[in-house]
């Protein structure tokens, strides 16, 4: 990767909208019928800090514990990570700390930076505003 590229991952359990979330930052689309991720899939969109223009690569891995062999790899030369859960899906949000532990072990940025996303707002909360509010996984 050069200088001007940004890898981002893109982290959490099987079913939250991941793939999804990243699509509709690329192409500005949303597929209610998309297919669950394979492996690994990758999308990159071009994007203006203070003038400058970066590539962000944007790495989505398939959150099924089948797949952990690719994880190694994929967490490298990472800046950043957005650990995704679905509100509609407690387990999701459960599973985020060993989403952190999984990041923090293999990833070689001890200053990567981290976000939380609670996807799928347009459904019926199971987790309330409050607990959104409350995450604590540091």
């Amino acid at each position: 990767m050069n200088d001007r590229t940004i890898k981002l991952l893109i982290i959490g359990e099987s079913g939250v909208g991941k793939s999804s979330l990243i699509r509709r930052f690329v192409e500005d689309k949303f597929d209610d019928n998309h297919d669950v991720t394979i492996g690994m899939d990758f999308k990159s969109k071009v994007i203006n800090i203070d003038g400058l223009e970066y590539k962000l690569a944007l790495w989505d891995t398939a959150g099924a514990e089948r797949f952990r062999s690719l994880t190694p790899s994929f967490y490298r030369k990472a800046l950043g990570a957005v650990l995704v859960y679905d509100i509609t899906n407690r387990e999701s949000l459960t599973k985020l700390e060993a989403w952190l532990a999984e990041l923090e072990n293999y990833s070689d940025n001890p200053n990567i930076a981290t976000i939380v996303v609670g996807n799928k707002v347009d459904k019926e909360r199971v987790i309330s505003r409050e607990e959104d509010c409350d995450i604590r996984l540091l």
